[in-house]
Parts: C-alpha cells; structure tokens; sequence
C-alpha cells in the first residue's frame, strides 16, 4: 500500500511549528531559545515539502469532489501560507502592524486557528494508516532529510539577511525588534487583555504581603523605598524588546520582611485588576518590584505605582499595578501558561 509520506511529514512540521511556537512565545531565557530555533528551521522545512509537492497539492485540489475535505484543505492551505508570509516578512522585512496588531501577532493568530482544521485533517488523511508507517526507514530518512534541508535554509536565510543589512538581521533570540531602550516612560505601552485599570492615588495605593508567611505585611507608597537597580530587557510577545534601567524594591527583601513559612513553594504576583502569575522562590527572589524606569516615575500605563521586573520571563510576566504579593504553598505550575483575563 502506498502511503502519502509528504501530507503527513507536512502535518507533523505544522505540528512542530505549532508545539514550537507556543513555547518560544512563554520563553523569555536565552538558555530555552531552542524552541524558537526549531519553530524557524520546521517553518523552512515546511516551505521545501510546499515547493516539493505544489504539483501535487494543485492536482488533488482541482480533483477532489467531496466538499468537506475540499473545504479544509484549501482554508488550511491558505492559513499555512498566511502565516508563512507573515513570519517570513517579520523575519526579513522588519516590524509592521495592521488591523490593531503586530505581524508577529497575526502570525501567532493565524497560527493558533489553524489548530482545528490541522487536527481534522490529520485524522482526515491518517485514518487507516498502520503503525509501520511511523517507524519505516524512509520515513524516518525523509523526516531528517527535511529537517536538515530546514536547518540549511535557515542558515542560509539568516547570512542573507545579514549580508543585505535587513532588518530581520538585528533581532532578538526571540525574534522581536528593539524598540526605545534607555527611554524612561518612552518604550512601548501595551497591556494584556482587559488589563486597564482607572490612575491609581499613591496615597491609597497599599502593597499586602500575606499567605505562608509569619509576619502578613501592608506597605505604602512611601513605604516603598528605590534603593535596588537592575538593567533588564522586556521582551513583549508582541514583537519588540526594551531594555531599561529599573528601581525599585528587591521582592527578595519585601519576602524577608514578610517571613515565609518552611512551607513557602511560590510567590503570586497580582495587579489590582485581578491579573497575576506564580513565580517559584528562587525566581521571585531575583526579581524587583519597580517604582522608577530610567530617572522617571512609572507613568500609569507603564504600571505606577508599582510593577515587577522579571528579567527573564516575556513581558505578559511582567505584572503591572501590583497590589498583592501572596506566598503560596503550592508550585508555581497551578496556572495557565498564558493568562486567561
């Protein structure tokens, strides 16, 4: 029986990127840009079996009479191909926004609706297909042979860029854009969704410390001392990076003051709108809660009168207009990977 070794090796690099791109857009490490290292080389792979079966791709369009499958096949193969553009353009052309968002963001869109019709389609073609399909030699060698094409291209790509001075050249691990690093208040101003709170008074703002803790603790404004610094780069899923010098309060110190328990797993981070993220101890106690960028007071967009700095995390971490700090029993793993609100 002959088996269509081309769909499938293209559904699993689309699952690839899928899996890929997830996890490079909540990685915010150097150390974890390996996913979005595999996210680029699967998107060229994915471009080599397009070009190696278009013929195909046309013929079994134009011949197929059932509806339904017509249907998905096409609505798939135009969302692929949106996508592709829009990361390729991203990727070599530099930053674009239309439509209220970024390109990267109608990348990462179009990408997650693509979901659905992916795993119908997947059940669609593979129906029937017995297990020596997924452990033959030849699968296993046009699998490599493609992820190896994938790399070269890549690199290729990526000497390209560098050798026409094209923007895509300067971009972050992550694949954002520099964006007024050194600025004060002037970087970009962007925020979750329905996380837009009302100017919050100093005078009534309050910072509570409580949960496995043995000394609960309220704290003013005043209370709430600039005397930790740190340069870190915030680094929005939205396709641009910036990097700012920080003061604050180390959360390491508030966490001391506030005594936690031998049962102390996590810290909960959370701005008076009610959005948060858990943070293990030894990350919270990296981190600082800022009350200045640069040589300026946190405007309110930016998250006076207090947000944390989190160095190492994307910016939808970065929690703005902190009220509470909540140290928690349990791991940092109780919640969404990305936020619900």
């Amino acid at each position: 029986m002959k088996f269509p070794w081309a769909n499938t090796l293209l559904l699993a690099l689309i699952a690839v990127e899928l899996v890929s791109g997830f996890f490079g857009l909540v990685s915010g490490s150097p150390d974890e840009a390996v996913f979005i290292l595999a996210h680029r080389i699967a998107g060229w792979g994915i471009v080599a079996i397009l070009l190696w079966k278009a013929r195909n791709i046309a013929f079994s369009l134009k011949w197929q009479r059932r509806l339904p499958p017509r249907t998905a096949s096409l609505v798939l193969l135009a969302a692929l191909v949106a996508t592709l553009a829009l990361g390729f353009a991203w990727s070599f052309v530099g930053p674009m926004s239309f439509w209220l968002f970024s390109g990267v963001s109608w990348h990462i869109y179009i990408g997650g609706a693509l979901i659905p019709i992916l795993v119908w389609h997947a059940l669609y073609h593979t129906r029937g297909f017995p297990v020596r399909f997924w452990v033959d030699r030849r699968s296993f060698l046009r699998f490599a042979g493609l992820a190896i094409a994938g790399a070269a291209l890549w690199r290729v790509s990526k000497a390209a860029a560098s050798v026409g001075g094209l923007s895509g050249a300067s971009r972050r691990f992550t694949g954002s854009y520099e964006a007024s690093s050194y600025s004060g208040n002037a970087f970009p101003l962007t925020s979750w969704f329905n996380d837009n709170p009302s100017p919050i008074s100093a005078s009534e703002w309050r910072l509570n410390i409580g949960g496995a803790v043995a000394n609960p603790i309220s704290l003013r404004y005043a209370d709430i001392a600039a005397d930790a610094e740190r340069t870190a780069t915030i680094d929005c899923t939205g396709g641009w990076h910036s990097t700012q010098v920080w003061r604050g309060v180390a959360l390491a110190d508030l966490l001391q003051a506030a005594q936690p328990t031998d049962a102390a797993a996590s810290v909960t981070v959370r701005s008076v709108t009610g959005y948060y993220r858990k943070f293990s101890m030894d990350e919270a106690n990296g981190y600082i809660i800022a009350t200045q960028v640069g040589d300026e007071i946190l405007s309110h967009g930016h998250g006076f009168p207090a947000r944390l700095v989190a160095h190492d995390k994307r910016g939808f971490e970065w929690v703005k207009w902190i009220t509470d700090l909540e140290v928690n029993r349990t791991g940092k793993w109780l919640q969404p990977p990305l936020p619900l609100q």
